[in-house]
This record gives structure tokens, sequence and C-alpha cells, in this order.
């Protein structure tokens, strides 16, 4: 799997031929600039302005254009986040066929029509530390919008939460974006078979391989398939991530799951004549009776809908001895890490440095032992947060750190003694730990 960087001048000096067909083949673009290429730069930031301003007011407007919607948490408060988001979405939403009219018409330009959802997604993620005190009002924005709006979304599919499989997603970042609190690909798992939830998360126990993050700038866009796995990074940074994004289809937009977003033929909302009727060819396939059908029984009758499914078994490897688990050192590869018990996880960070900790992450309780070592960190697979091997501390103050346990190489096998903590300041014995390897309650 690839991605490419594209810069255009004017439009000019990149063959665009056959570009979307190569998104959905599962290459991966940055278009850089690409709003202001096309002349698109004002209309979602004024739009975006103008909600703040209905919402904040003038004073956060005009801080937001001066000093850039990377700082808005600055003067806007956690709580207010969801009005506004609200306000921005009423703004963003009556000229998103414009925009991306026009957009399509520049980036492809061998495409005349296509589909797209009538609704733009608006996300302003402010850092993470700054939310906890509102989790509730947070939680009740995610269960009318959808996740990722004003919180991070788990790696998911987009056709598992009833968007099409043979889609584009076009992620426009209208701040500064940075790796720590951005966008996630997970390119080695584009293909294959995944277990998911209802919600559209991936369900537990799935191993994933090391994902991508992205430095964007205001008006790069981010160009790839909606069935690559993809998620949000928990926000550690101190910069406010906003973004917006939309969801099309070159061809009539297939839904495996259930139909229910709104799509839009852009040829027929052209047309004064067929404008009124413009939502109806993405409806004209057998899925969307069916699915209208489905969501019906669901809400009249729940409990002859779907359950979820049966979460896959933990990763355990080695043999419980006693008091203690041993590993043999071939099975860990180096950068990688592995379960060993329902509470514990080894991660072998070089050749002569293997550590043991708690297995699951304190923000919404995922699988270490289905991450990665990067940068001398232990990554949870889910938000792409790091953790420090040896302090057991994240970026996000607000959350407790892993604890770690005795663990040392003797000869071909690892020892790990689950009863002996270790000082997260020195690596000095502490007192036993039978109550901080337990899985945290999901927030």
């Amino acid at each position: 799997m690839s991605y490419h960087d594209l810069r255009f001048d004017q439009g000019e000096g990149t063959d665009r031929n056959g570009l979307a067909d190569r998104i959905l083949k599962g290459e991966v673009f940055v278009f850089r600039e690409a709003l202001q290429t096309f002349g698109l730069n004002d209309m979602w930031r004024q739009a975006s302005l103008r909600g703040i301003e209905k919402s904040i007011g003038k004073d956060a407007a005009e801080r937001a254009d001066r000093d850039g919607f990377h700082r808005i948490h600055e003067w806007v408060a956690a709580e207010d986040v969801p009005a506004m988001t609200d306000a921005v979405y009423a703004e963003i939403e009556p000229s998103a066929h414009e925009f991306l009219d026009r957009f399509m018409h520049g980036a492809f330009p061998g495409i005349s029509s296509f589909y797209f959802e009538r609704t733009p997604n608006v996300r302003f993620h402010i850092p993470y530390d700054l939310t906890q005190e509102h989790k509730k009002a947070y939680s009740e924005f995610a269960k009318d919008h959808g996740q990722g709006k004003i919180a991070a979304h788990g790696p998911h599919r987009d056709s598992w939460l009833d968007c099409p499989s043979n889609g584009l997603n076009l992620w426009f970042a209208m701040g500064r974006i940075r790796p720590g609190n951005g966008m996630t690909i997970y390119p080695k798992d584009y293909e294959g078979e995944y277990v998911f939830q209802r919600s559209g998360n991936l369900a537990d126990g799935q191993k994933l391989h090391q994902n991508w993050t992205f430095d964007l700038y205001p008006g790069d866009v981010l160009m790839f398939h909606t069935d690559h796995v993809h998620g949000s990074v928990l926000n550690r940074t101190n910069e406010t991530r906003f973004a917006i994004s939309c969801r099309l289809s070159i061809d009539k937009p297939v839904f495996p799951q259930l139909h229910h977003h709104t799509y839009v033929h852009s040829g027929w909302n052209n047309s004064s004549v067929l404008k009124p009727l413009s939502e109806l060819p993405a409806m004209m396939q057998p899925g969307y009776v069916s699915s209208f059908a489905k969501r019906v029984r669901d809400k009249l009758m729940p409990a002859l809908a779907p359950g979820e499914p049966d979460p896959l078994p933990p990763e355990i490897i080695g043999t419980k001895v006693g008091d203690t688990y041993e590993v043999p050192l071939s099975a860990l590869e180096v950068g990688g890490v592995h379960g060993v018990s329902a509470a514990l996880c080894v991660a072998r960070l070089s050749e002569d440095t293997v550590i043991a900790l708690t297995r699951r992450c304190p923000h919404q309780g995922g699988d270490l032992a289905n991450g990665w070592i990067e940068d001398g960190k232990v990554v949870c697979p889910w938000h792409s947060l790091p953790f420090d091997p040896h302090s057991g501390k994240s970026a996000c103050k607000t959350l407790p750190s892993l604890k770690r346990v005795a663990c040392e190489i003797q000869g071909d096998k690892v020892i790990i003694d689950p009863k002996t903590a270790l000082n997260v300041e020195d690596g000095r014995p502490e007192a036993a730990i039978a109550s901080a390897v337990s899985r945290p309650t999901a927030q």
C-alpha cells in the first residue's frame, strides 16, 4: 500500500487521470494546498467563522481568524465545543454541493457527476485533558452525531457505519493538524476481514499493524478509500484539531450494512427540475428497502435486533509456572508487544530489553498486546496513544499510568513476576499490584 504527496500548480503539473481508481484500490494521497489551488479556502473558512460567531461570540471568531483554529480551545471553553460544532454544521451544510462540485471538477476533471453525503462531518478535537470534566456531554453529542466529531474514534471502516464501501473519503484540514492529534490509516490492514461491533468499532482481540499519521496544514486534503481501516489519534497535543470530512461515491453508492446516510446525486441536484428528487438515485437499490425495514424493526422491536459479535479470544503466549510466567525469548520480536495473561503484556524494546506492563489502555481499555513499539514507546492501537515503557505515563495527564511488573531475561526465556510491581522511577520492586492489572472501565 502506498502514500503520495500531491502538489498541483493551479490545477496543472500532475496527471489526475485514473486518480479516483487508484484511491479506490487503496492508494492514499495528500493533496497539498488543495483548497487554495481551487479557490475554495475562504468558502468553508468563512462559514466556520460565522458558526463560531453565532454560537460563541464575535471575539472568539475574530481570534480564530487571527490566531488560527488550532488555538481555539484557548478562548472557547470545553463545555461550549458541542454547541460551536453544531453551529458550524449549520453553516457548512448549505454550501456542501457547491464546494464539492468545484473541488471534484478541479481534482478529478474526468468525473462529471457523483453522489455525495448531504451533511459533511465537522470535527473539532480539543486537547483530551480539557474534555474530561464534560465526558457526559461529549458522549451525548456522539450519540446524536456519530463518533469522531468531537472525540477520538477507534479503528473502523466507513462501511461498518452504514456508509458506502465504494466511496472516497475527503478529509479537509481547516487548521494545522499534527500526528499527535490527527487521522490515522492502517495500510497493512486494508485487506482482510475483521469482526466489528454494531457501533462500528473494531471488536476486541484483533491485532493491528502500525499506522500512518499525517502532518497537514490549512487547505490540505487527505484522500483515501472509505474501506481503509482508519481512526483518530487521541489528542495529546496542546492544539485543537479542526477538519471537515466528506464521503462521496463516483458510482451509485453500495451499502453493505444499513443504508442510513443521505446521498445526493450531484447532476440531479444541479437541475432545477430534478433537484427535489436528487436523493432518489442512491435509494434506487434493493438494499434501501431492506435497510429501512431493519431500522424500523430495530426501533420497534429491539429484542429482535442482532446482538454484538463474540469478542475474539485475547492473545496469550508463554506458560504459567507457579506464580510467574515464562515466555520463550524467541517468541518476542524486537518492536513487538504480546499478551501473557488477561491482565499483562510483554514488550521487547531491544535485543536485551524486555518489559512487562498492564495490558489495557486506561483510556478506553484498548488491548496494548495488539499494538506496537514506535520511537521506543508502547502504542495503543485504538487511538494511537504512546506510553513511556519505563514510567507507564502518556502525554495525557488525566489518564492513569500503566503499571510495570518484574520482568527479566534468563537465558532463552523471559520470566515475569506479576506479584512484584516496579517503581516507575527507578525500576525497583514495590508492593504487589493485585488490583492494578484489571481492565479499566471504558470512558
